[in-house]
């Protein structure tokens, strides 16, 4: 076995530990920076507030890493390259720390005094193993990212016998899904009243050309950002039965309240890679207060996580949503792209779902089932019917939630939100997932019951389309 592959071993088996090994080539400032970091760990795991949007690397506490950072990882032999994706892992970890922070004191001022300190020591550990190859190779293997499947259930689940009748009920559900999408538009049922929402504002023209950092990311400037939110933003038509299908927002007291006279739509920016490209993709992410029924997948809060790849050109590719559970992933294609040939259709690998291809002009519409909130189909806006305003906000906002003389986030140490789980996770755990149908955080949404994929992954979408030729 290589050096470099035992080092990556090793870093890897320390991802549980309470504590890591420190590198015995620090110098005094090095060590006492090091310290620092252990010391606020031990404080925050002791606390509950590690945040886990993040994968926080084994062997580097000052820096975390995410899967699309994570497909870098033998694509580094060039000097700007290498110096950019290093700083984009301590930037991951200086932004876990802003909110890790907040919610460890509730004192911003004194948060924003120890987050300088960190970045000191970030730049000072960081300078250290860029001068030494081992380390730097270390740090390149224990950066990969581990899926949210959790091997130990999927072992004493029986998971290739217990699949085959979890596969079973998914082919059902994608056979009421293709006939659902088959009815007209018109002869979708309303049981309530059409609502609509969407960010106000009319849509401005497509911003000027985006510029690219080493790795290739589209990197647009603040106001380019707004611009595409605001073009490609959709509108929530909503089958509205009860409160429970209204859009809301999230504020503390004594806990989170979805509050319904702040309709909110929280957005972020991602990345995909697809061929020698990577593309930009805007998220747009709504919350109900409930999914109120009495199966097993009924529970407190519900909502639509809705997102927009854009080509190079800053025309949509495709489109996709999930629940914020990573339930229900679903994929909306454009003209300008086709399926992968060979997409799995039996076996124990779980089929993607595209129930429409999305319509190019126009603003899209989305209708949306009460109750279930699933999206029932996709259509161009004819402007015809007003919609009620609703307020864009940074998707990050809930990772730090004020309170009188505290900040608080919407998700625990394991990426979820406490109080969601569903009755669901005591059939579906054999599948490995950490209780399935519980709402998550961005970064740690495993969409198949069968097989294994995320929302995240960096290939995945190069792995199910190609641009048609014409294109």
């Amino acid at each position: 076995m290589s050096g470099r592959i035992l080092i990556g071993l090793v870093l890897l088996l320390l991802a549980g530990c309470a504590s890591v090994v420190k590198p015995p080539t620090l110098d005094h400032e090095q060590q006492q920076c090091w310290q620092h970091f252990s010391e606020l760990d031990a404080q925050l795991a002791e606390a509950g507030l590690h945040d886990a949007g993040e994968y926080r690397i084994p062997g580097f506490p000052y820096l975390r890493s995410n899967r699309l950072l994570a497909s870098f990882a033998s694509e580094l032999e060039d000097e700007a390259r290498l110096a950019h994706w290093l700083a984009q892992l301590a930037g991951l970890d200086e932004q876990a720390r802003h909110f890790e922070l907040l919610r460890l004191h509730g004192d911003p001022q004194q948060a924003e005094a120890q987050s300088r300190r960190l970045n000191h020591c970030r730049t000072l550990l960081l300078e250290h193993d860029r001068q030494r190859p081992q380390r730097l190779d270390a740090l390149i293997q224990a950066s990969q990212v581990p899926d949210d499947y959790l091997n130990r259930l999927r072992l004493f689940g029986l998971y290739p016998v217990s699949a085959l009748g979890i596969r079973w009920g998914i082919r059902n559900w994608h056979r009421e899904t293709h006939a659902s999408y088959a009815m007209p538009l018109g002869h979708l049922p309303v049981e309530g009243r059409l609502h609509r929402w969407a960010s106000p504002g009319q849509a401005p023209p497509p911003p000027g050309p985006i510029p690219h950092d080493p790795l290739g990311q589209p990197q647009p400037d603040p106001q380019q950002t707004q611009q595409l939110f605001a073009q490609h933003a959709p509108i929530w038509e909503v089958d509205v039965v009860d409160e429970n299908d209204l859009i809301g927002g999230f504020r503390w007291q004594d806990g989170p309240r979805l509050d319904p006279r702040h309709p909110t739509e929280y957005r972020h920016l991602s990345h995909t890679r697809f061929g020698d490209e990577v593309l930009l993709q805007l998220n747009y992410l709504i919350w109900f207060p409930a999914r109120p029924s009495n199966d097993i997948y009924a529970g407190w809060l519900d909502g639509i996580h809705w997102r927009v790849t854009l080509a190079a050109d800053g025309r949509p590719l495709w489109y996709d949503s999930i629940h914020p559970c990573g339930c229900y992933h679903l994929f909306f294609p454009t003209d300008r792209v086709r399926w992968v040939e060979g997409q799995p259709t039996t076996g124990l690998l779980e089929p993607p779902l595209s129930p429409q291809t999305a319509p190019e002009a126009g603003r899209l519409v989305l209708r949306i089932e009460h109750t279930r909130h699933y999206i029932a189909r996709l259509y161009p806006d004819g402007g015809e019917r007003p919609a009620l305003a609703l307020r864009p906000r940074p998707y990050n906002e809930l990772r730090a939630l004020p309170a009188e003389d505290s900040w608080h986030s919407l998700f625990d140490q394991h990426g979820l939100l406490p109080g969601t789980e569903r009755p669901e996770r005591w059939l579906f755990w054999p599948m490995g997932i950490r209780s399935a149908g519980a709402m998550r955080q961005w970064g740690r949404h495993p969409t198949a019951f069968v097989g294994r994929r995320h929302f995240d992954e960096a290939f995945l979408f190069d792995s199910l389309f190609e641009v048609r030729p014409n294109e």
